[in-house]
């Protein structure tokens, strides 16, 4: 994945952000149980905005809640570190309609910050980021998947003490999020509809891009190989990092540019076995667009896409269990990708979320349903039960014999119920007549042994 930085547990300096509608209180001003838990239950109700800030911050952070509420936008605001709570802090960030991430000196090399940018990403939310800082500076000292997914964004910049001079644009902002008009990346500049197959087809503030149009040098490929209809990796490897050095060296060190590479290689060109990359891969990669820089750009897309879903659900992820818990409510090819992958955790409480997610993307995919049957197999009760339920769900006709198997023979009541249930669900002649033949023959056995 590139090298995620460790985090040692217990560590004050790498403190989980916790969402707050207060400022950050002092130790010997720390609120009550109750006030806590009371705090806790207001948050649970989803917001408009959430804005998350680490303490250093929190002065931002408060003015932009402060004045979001003006403009009548219910606001979770996030200024404290305390690990334990991160799971709070990620559902509000799924919940919400546009994030706002103050970035500073002491949030841009956090992991922990990281975490949330990352999860915002890929939960495809309107971002916005804000900082009284310099720009410059910060994504020098950026953890690199923040600096990868925000170097492209714009910031929103206050000035230390007058923070009402970039207000104005901030709520504009702010309402384009609310609304969904936030992509003003020209349409020539986006990845053609192959390369998004890879990728979020996210909604953030970007800077605006300038199109510099083809001319008679052609597109990456035919500056670099002419006619040829193939290459083999090594020359276009070559041809990519000699032309891309100034991109490749603004966003990577060198052992992010291997991984990169590698990514191109396995994943995206799907040149491991032949060592080659042919033309008509490169162009549907890259699409037709007229724009010159335009396969950087998607380049650049697949990466941050890429590294960002390592992130979140990386062992050591804080916010790994609830964005598997919620990606079922993004139908995107990245998160049905990614939550397939996680039928294969080592984790069965993960495998079976994992399940339960896929079943709420609505997804009939043939691989999805395959994969859920695998699971029927599981030695988990609670991983059958929820593929199960998943199946059900999507109404996958092609698993009732199996589900019909585990509804009679599986030794465990929840995972019995949970396949009468799906069956019930699926419908169908099959899942009927299985149904009610079963139901005849419970009827027959119970009157037997005398118990009707």
């Amino acid at each position: 994945m590139g090298g995620r930085q460790s985090r040692p547990r217990g560590s004050s300096q790498q403190q989980a952000p916790i969402p707050s509608d207060t400022p950050a209180p002092s130790a010997a001003a720390a609120p009550s149980g109750v006030a806590r838990r009371q705090a806790q239950s207001e948050h649970m109700t989803p917001k408009d905005v959430v804005v998350s800030a680490a303490p250093a911050e929190a002065s931002l952070a408060q003015y932009m809640k402060g004045k979001l509420e003006e403009e009548k936008y219910t606001v979770y605001c996030n200024t404290e570190m305390e690990a334990g709570a991160t799971k709070r802090v990620a559902k509000a960030l799924v919940d919400c309609k546009v994030f706002v991430f103050v970035v500073g000196n002491e949030s841009a090399p956090s992991t922990l910050a990281a975490d949330a940018v990352a999860l915002a990403y890929i939960s495809n939310k309107p971002m916005l980021i804000a900082t009284t800082g310099d720009r410059g500076k910060l994504l020098s000292i950026m953890v690199f998947g923040m600096k990868l997914t925000l170097q492209k964004m714009e910031w929103n910049i206050f000035e230390p003490d007058n923070f009402d001079a970039a207000l104005p644009s901030f709520i504009n902002s702010i309402k384009k999020g609310m609304s969904g008009e936030v992509d003003d990346e020209p349409e020539e500049s986006r990845p053609s509809t192959a390369a998004r197959k890879k990728l979020y087809d996210y909604a953030t503030v970007r800077r605006p891009s300038k199109i510099e149009l083809i001319g008679e040098e052609g597109n990456f490929w035919q500056r670099n190989f002419g006619n040829d209809e193939e290459v083999v990796w090594y020359k276009f490897q070559q041809a990519f990092v000699t032309e891309f050095k100034a991109n490749l060296s603004e966003s990577f060190d060198d052992s992010k540019v291997s991984w990169l590479l590698e990514m191109l290689k396995d994943e995206v060109f799907e040149a491991t076995s032949s060592d080659k990359v042919t033309q008509a891969k490169f162009m549907e990669v890259r699409g037709d667009s007229k724009d010159k820089n335009h396969f950087w750009k998607v380049v650049s897309e697949i990466a941050t896409e890429k590294y960002n879903m390592n992130e979140v659900f990386n062992m050591e992820s804080t916010v790994r269990l609830t964005a598997v818990e919620n990606l079922g409510k993004f139908q995107t090819p990245a998160v049905v990708d990614a939550l397939l992958k996680l039928l294969d955790d080592q984790d069965p409480n993960i495998r079976a979320v994992a399940a339960i997610s896929l079943g709420r993307t609505g997804t009939k995919e043939k691989t999805v349903i395959n994969c859920l049957m695998v699971l029927l197999d599981d030695k988990d009760r609670i991983c059958r039960q929820s593929a199960c339920l998943s199946l059900g769900h999507i109404k996958a006709e092609e698993a009732v014999a199996k589900i019909s198997y585990l509804w009679r023979n599986d030794f465990i009541s929840v995972v019995r119920d949970a396949a009468k249930t799906a069956l019930g669900q699926i419908g169908g002649p099959d899942a009927e007549r299985i149904l009610r033949v079963t139901n005849i023959l419970q009827d027959e056995i119970a009157e037997l042994e005398g118990k009707k």
